[in-house]
């Protein structure tokens, strides 16, 4: 299995898990427990459909290739076709977007630069920016730290400003940057954990860091699963995903324990399914879950367009 390979499956990882979750989204996991699981579900929309969690995750992974570079003028532009006209969606509209986001997008559209559109307040911490940053976490996992985390927070920004929103972004990029420079999962994961107060201790962060205890003092890891939470509120999500990747061994196993946690099963699904997909590749995945995506040759083209320029930038990287 090639590096290459293994960033195509990072992002298709990030569709099967939203496609997989999406039809549950909103359930109490008590009605979770034994739903069939080896295929694509249908919910509202037919099966293999997938919401803004992939088309922002994938037209992120196309502004960046297309861009050279994350370019928040050209990604605003994009979103806004994606709410507007439906570009890059399953049926030609856009599918499951938040409140912040949709805000945020709309101010954009009314001119707003993009540094400045996203919500600042403390109801801004859903978890619609952390969902989308796996590319930007990707193009950057080789560059300083300092300036990744500034592009991922710069990215989260156009929607999600706050700095609860941030840390989480951050968080979540050190964990791809780990496993990009090829550190086994839970070690990766322990030590994104015990590296974080330390990153974010200046101010405006470490005033959020209370936030995220759990994941500091290694708790999260040894939580029983009631006391996990799968909800839209963006410390929810980066603690759950951080314990579903520490107690599962396959993609398969990821994904479907993050979707039967209940909650915002497409989101938690889709950060999980990056991951995995990233690390373990989707070997465990059932074929019916890559062939019964919804556009499957769009999302294949683009995964693999994104691949293949990341990858050109990677040895141009190490080549300096």
């Amino acid at each position: 299995m090639t590096r290459t390979d293994r960033l195509v499956e990072a992002l298709l990882g990030v569709a099967i898990g939203d496609a997989l979750g999406f039809p549950f989204e909103g359930k109490p996991r008590e009605q979770l427990a034994t739903v069939d699981l080896s295929h694509l579900p249908a919910g509202r929309f037919p099966p293999g459909t997938w919401s803004d969690d992939t088309a922002l995750t994938f037209i992120t992974a196309e502004s960046l290739y297309l861009s050279g570079a994350l370019d928040l003028n050209d990604l605003a532009g994009r979103f806004l076709r994606w709410l507007k006209e439906g570009y890059f969606t399953p049926f030609g509209q856009a599918l499951g977007i938040g409140r912040a986001t949709r805000e945020a997008l709309l101010r954009l559209e009314k001119g707003v630069p993009p540094e400045e559109a996203g919500g600042k307040g403390e109801r801004d911490n859903g978890n619609g920016s952390l969902m989308r940053l796996l590319p930007v976490a990707l193009w950057y996992a080789k560059d300083p730290l300092e300036e990744a985390l500034t592009c991922l927070h710069k990215a989260s920004s156009l929607t999600h400003a706050h700095p609860r929103s941030l840390v989480a972004c951050g968080l979540f990029g050190l964990l791809v940057r780990k496993i990009v420079a090829g550190k086994a999962l839970k070690t990766a994961l322990l030590e994104t954990a015990k590296e974080g107060p330390h990153l974010y201790a200046s101010s405006p962060f470490r005033e959020e860091l209370t936030h995220y205890t759990p994941l500091f003092e290694g708790k999260i890891f040894l939580e029983k699963e009631e006391r996990i939470i799968s909800s839209g509120y963006v410390v929810h999500t980066l603690l759950a995903a951080f314990w579903v990747l520490y107690r599962t061994e396959d993609f398969a196993a990821g994904v479907k324990l993050a979707v039967r946690l209940g909650g915002d099963t497409d989101t938690l699904a889709a950060v999980v399914g990056g991951v995995a997909g990233l690390y373990y590749g989707l070997a465990s995945a059932p074929e019916s879950w890559l062939n019964g995506l919804q556009k499957r040759e769009l999302l294949e083209q683009t995964a693999h367009e994104f691949a293949r320029r990341l990858g050109e930038r990677w040895r141009d990287l190490n080549q300096r």
